[in-house]
């Protein structure tokens, strides 16, 4: 372009040059105009091809970046494509219904935020409604699965096992017996720990599940007594408490007044009212009614211990996309390492942490369902 404009330049010197030399001239300035302007416009069209040329690369490049950037979000959107619409994250009733909602509605919407996907709690009315949720596609995700519910979500629901409960850094707890009536139930007098809750035939002394089974020589002395269980879905609530008293020559069916309290709170409170003289519980559930009932680890005495039992834990629907499984559980343990995630969890069924679980870890409640048989059913 820029001696296009030189060659332009040269001929109009050209031009002047003959017209000062006179009109025999005359031809020569003609033809020098006339080749000026042909010059000028082919580098008026020379100009214009190149600003067209310009134009078209512009927008080319915005073409090709909106397609990079369609691409980009392909690649970031393509994991997610099958993921569900919404999720519903179902909880174990183990205590009274409406607080497990008001204390669940927070949780799931932190792990909504995570997630990017809306998630609605659910918890139905006893323990195996949980289990009914997550068989029949109710239910996405579930929490607070008692050991058998783990074992049933598994094996009868098809689910995948994600995350068990960590408790005061251990992976195992007990059910606990409990009375109204210590001169009956204990060989020796309750001593108190150091909240003022009562405890005897050296339950106190236990330092941690795996010291059970304590007190179970005061378990014959329940045949025809009333007693608060929990669910039968309940592992530590009645499968556990009902081996026991088989062992103990009890009949857990016929040989006692079963009383079904629907939550471990509920079966504390039964003791506690005077209903049952002896229930059981996960431990130490007292502290679950102590708000309305301060004086509850007085009046009601814990007696005894099962062996140990592994916590409860999380698990998710069978048929959820491998990287939403893992999604789930990373935006579980993410949100149990929060101030408030973890506040929340607590208040839900006293969860101090999740950690990962792997199915053999219940291979123990695998066992007991074997040797409880009929039993259960």
């Amino acid at each position: 372009m820029h001696r296009m404009w030189k060659l332009l330049s040269m001929l109009f010197a050209m031009a002047l040059v003959a017209a000062a030399c006179g009109s025999d001239a005359a031809d020569v300035v003609d033809g020098a105009t006339d080749a000026v302007e042909d010059a000028a416009d082919t580098a008026t069209d020379a100009a214009e091809d190149v600003v067209d040329e310009a134009e078209e690369a512009m927008e080319d490049d915005e073409h090709s970046d909106e397609e990079h950037s369609e691409d980009a979000m392909d690649d970031e959107g393509a994991m997610q494509d099958d993921w569900p619409e919404t999720l519903v994250f179902t909880l174990t009733p183990s205590q009274e219904t409406g607080g497990l909602i008001e204390t669940a509605t927070p949780l799931a919407e932190m792990l909504s935020e995570r997630l990017g996907i809306p998630v609605e709690p659910l918890v139905p009315t006893d323990y195996a409604g949980v289990i009914v949720a997550l068989e029949s596609g109710q239910a996405q995700i579930a929490g607070g699965l008692g050991p058998r519910q783990m074992v049933q979500a598994e094996e009868q629901a098809g689910a995948e096992l994600i995350l068990q409960s960590e408790r005061f850094g251990s992976l195992l707890y007990v059910t606990q017996w409990f009375t109204n009536d210590p001169d009956t139930y204990c060989d020796d007098a309750p001593v108190a720990d150091e909240d003022g809750y009562l405890f005897c035939n050296g339950v106190l002394d236990a330092a941690s599940a795996a010291d059970g089974p304590i007190g179970a020589d005061q378990l014959p002395k329940l045949e025809g007594v009333t007693v608060s269980f929990v669910d039968q879905g309940s592992t530590s609530g009645y499968a556990i408490p009902a081996l026991q008293l088989a062992q103990a020559g009890v009949d857990p069916l016929d040989g006692v007044d079963g009383l079904f309290a629907g939550g471990h709170d509920n079966s504390v409170q039964a003791v506690y009212d005077g209903d049952a003289a002896v229930g059981v519980s996960f431990n130490d559930a007292r502290g679950t009614i102590a708000e309305a009932n301060p004086d509850v680890g007085e009046k009601v005495v814990v007696f005894g211990w099962s062996g140990p039992i592994p916590n409860d834990g999380f698990a998710v629907a069978g048929d959820l996309p491998p990287d939403l499984v893992s999604a789930i559980t990373d935006a579980f343990v993410d949100i149990a390492g929060t101030e408030d995630g973890n506040a929340l969890l607590s208040e839900l069924y006293s969860i101090d942490d999740l950690v990962p679980v792997t199915s053999s870890d219940y291979d123990v409640i695998r066992d007991l369902e074997v040797e409880l048989g009929d039993l259960l059913e």
